[in-house]
């Protein structure tokens, strides 16, 4: 076994890039009057039955207010094709701009809620909302399935996402990313 190096202390506040290496999700949601895309490093699965999924939203996200309003939310899974679109989506809000068009990603009205799917990312998972807890200065969003799609190419023979042909995007904290090797 390796023997590690020295440990240095490193802030509080950067203490979450030691376990920020998740996949980036972009998250999409719909209300009466706007549809937004959202850039999502902070999300997990939570409960297998029912099937729940948390994000975690900045109080401030408009995505977050229009969540809130319409109780469901989707679940985009971009690949490292899409990391320019990804971090535009990230960095700039959806109060003052449609994302879609200025991303040229394609919205597809969702099969089971009122929003969009993103034609360009690989896996879809759509939500309704059936929790909202106060978390310090981010809400975490759980949302519970209601459908959940793949391209068919990237699913095998035994239910297994195929990582030899597309790589996720993995937020390593900053504006650092990375994606997976398969062994």
């Amino acid at each position: 076994m390796k023997k590690m190096g020295k440990k240095i202390n490193i802030p509080v506040k950067d203490s979450h890039r030691l376990i920020n290496a998740g996949s980036v999700i972009l998250l999409t949601a719909s209300n009466s009057n706007s549809t937004t895309i959202t850039t999502v490093a902070w999300n997990m699965p939570v409960s297998n039955s029912p099937k729940l999924i948390a994000v975690s939203l900045e109080v401030t996200r408009f995505s977050l207010e229009i969540i809130e309003e319409s109780l469901s939310f989707c679940v985009n899974l971009p690949e490292a094709s899409l990391l320019k679109q990804t971090l535009y989506c990230g960095t700039h809000s959806g109060r003052d701009i449609d994302k879609f068009s200025k991303t040229g990603l394609t919205p597809i009205k969702c099969n089971q809620i009122p929003t969009y799917y993103i034609d360009e990312c690989v896996a879809h998972v759509e939500c309704n909302v059936c929790n909202i807890h106060n978390s310090g200065d981010h809400k975490i969003v759980v949302g519970e399935v209601t459908a959940s799609y793949i391209n068919e190419e990237l699913f095998n023979q035994n239910s297994v996402i195929d990582l030899n042909n597309f790589q996720l995007i993995h937020h390593l904290g900053g504006n650092n990313f990375g994606t997976l090797i398969n062994l």
